[in-house]
């Protein structure tokens, strides 16, 4: 028996041990989410509590809400219930209102980063680079891209949606638009800045930085233990609701995040013996390419 092909059944057994019925889970986080949402706005509006403590919890609830996005893309809700695959749409559809994101486009995209994980055609292959460039550059330029209609029409193409895709991420693209622009002309332009766009621009940051910055740097490996890491620190499963085990997410997509560690400590012996990079917080920099770590290419 192959020794590689048995263990990646020994992996598949694990998830398939961990993989729910119905990811119900995943729904009471964004109730609890929306929860957070329209109270800290509500109290911040009528002026029960200052702008700035509603721009603290709704930083919160935009950082987190993509959870819900994710896990509705890889159909972690429905799970093994494929008659309720519709549930997975409408919660993923409801999710990215806030964030601004286009539903159908966005798992399109997604699953193309599956597809090609650190290869150039990666669509997440922009996060490639230094911290410094990332944070400071290349991040803000994807952010400011969220609002560019021209570059959702180039996405949606660029990742083959249909004819009816592209109509609702128009739609829905039109739809965000005229909320905002609707409000910022009733003059609640304060609102608009201090309890969205800011908490938006901060959570995605740091979201979209343990979700594809750190979690695959430095982009260049791409096999299936290489292609991301573990990061294990102190309450990091807490606080990045599971993305600290990204490498497992990638192995098993099926598997929802609240079971990633499990997933990870029951196969942890297995993922160590294949050299699977497992680091505290910040990527380890020996780890990284040679010509971005400064070393003499071999």
């Amino acid at each position: 028996m192959d020794h590689a092909a048995s263990t990646v059944r020994q992996e598949a057994e694990v998830g398939r041990r961990h993989t729910p019925d119905f990811g119900g889970r995943t729904l009471l986080l964004e109730l609890e989410l929306f929860a957070l949402f329209f109270v800290s706005t509500g109290l911040a509006v009528t002026g029960v509590i200052p702008l700035w403590l509603g721009a603290v919890g709704n930083t919160v609830f935009l950082y987190a809400l993509y959870t819900v996005v994710h896990e509705a893309v890889h159909a972690n809700i429905s799970s093994r219930r494929k008659n309720l695959r519709w549930v997975d749409t409408l919660a993923g559809v409801i999710a990215c209102a806030p964030l601004w994101l286009n539903y159908h486009q966005h798992r399109r995209q997604h699953m193309a980063h599956h597809a090609h994980t650190n290869e150039d055609e990666d669509p997440d292959i922009y996060a490639r680079g230094s911290f410094g460039g990332w944070l400071f550059l290349r991040l803000p330029l994807a952010l400011i891209n969220y609002f560019n209609p021209v570059q959702q029409y180039r996405d949606c193409r660029r990742f083959g949606c249909t004819r009816r895709e592209y109509a609702f991420t128009a739609a829905s693209f039109t739809a965000h638009a005229l909320i905002v622009l609707g409000l910022l002309a009733l003059g609640y332009w304060r609102e608009v800045l201090f309890l969205w766009f800011v908490p938006w621009w901060i959570g995605q940051t740091v979201m979209l930085t343990f979700f594809t910055w750190t979690p695959h740097h430095d982009h260049h490996e791409t096999g299936r233990y290489r292609n991301t890491r573990v990061s294990l620190f102190p309450l990091a499963n807490f606080l990045l609701q599971g993305q600290n085990y990204h490498l497992i997410h990638h192995m098993m997509p099926a598997i929802p995040y609240y079971r990633y560690k499990p997933v990870f400590d029951e196969l942890r012996p297995i993922l160590e013996a294949k050299g699977v990079r497992i680091e505290g917080l910040v990527p380890d920099p020996r780890h990284e390419h040679p010509v971005l770590s400064g070393e003499a290419p071999r």
